[in-house]
């Protein structure tokens, strides 16, 4: 028969076998929360970049400002009002202001552009003075086309001169940096943009030179 010092002995080695299991099971479960907070951060910057990057896809295009005139209608004359004329000059701007997602402007492209128009603008001039009078101009570094006429400049020139008889698309303008085409003969100016084929405006803009 075992004394009771003996007993106690026995079991206090029990009980401080049993406390190092339970420390080791609980650096165990230290280790493993370590980890999950660990992983946190990572999954809270992902979760963070991946909303950053919807708001950035969902990003409205830049504004045009408001149409002197509504759609249909593309002239504004001389004789509408002072606060019409002023939308119209804005407007012309913005037609031609480059946009964050527009590519870079190609000004050897514009360029050549410019030279296939040169006998197409003379065809469409009915002007008697066209031989003086007529020409194309690359504007601002390639990003406006200027076709100059004696007459023949409407709100259908523009695209009339380089879809239908050069056979370049409005698209392949845009992806090229060229933003507007426009006429002017010695009555009106037309603006046409290739960004929107149906966004044509003409003001009253005589030239003589």
């Amino acid at each position: 028969m075992r004394s009771p010092a003996c007993v106690a002995f026995v079991i206090l080695l029990a009980s401080v076998a049993c406390d190092n299991k339970q420390d080791g099971g609980g650096a165990k479960a230290a280790e493993s929360a370590g980890a999950g907070a660990a992983v946190t951060p990572s999954s809270t910057s992902t979760s963070a970049s991946a909303s950053a990057g919807a708001k950035d896809a969902a990003a409205p295009a830049i504004a045009m400002p408001e149409r002197p005139v509504p759609r249909p209608q593309t002239m504004v004359g001389s004789g509408m009002s002072i606060e019409v004329q002023q939308k119209a000059i804005s407007y012309m701007v913005a037609m031609r202001a480059p946009h964050p997602d527009d590519v870079a402007a190609d000004p050897a492209y514009a360029n050549d552009l410019a030279t296939k128009l040169r006998p197409i603008a003379l065809s469409m001039d009915s002007g008697a003075d066209k031989a003086r009078m007529n020409r194309v101009d690359v504007v601002a570094n390639g990003r406006q086309i200027d076709i100059l006429m004696a007459t023949g400049c409407d709100e259908h020139a523009p695209q009339r001169a380089v879809v239908n008889r050069a056979g370049v698309p409005l698209a392949t303008l845009v992806s090229h940096g060229v933003l507007v085409l426009r006429c002017n003969d010695s009555k009106i100016q037309c603006l046409q943009s290739t960004r929107d084929p149906d966004d044509v405006l003409c003001t009253t803009a005589p030239r003589h030179k």
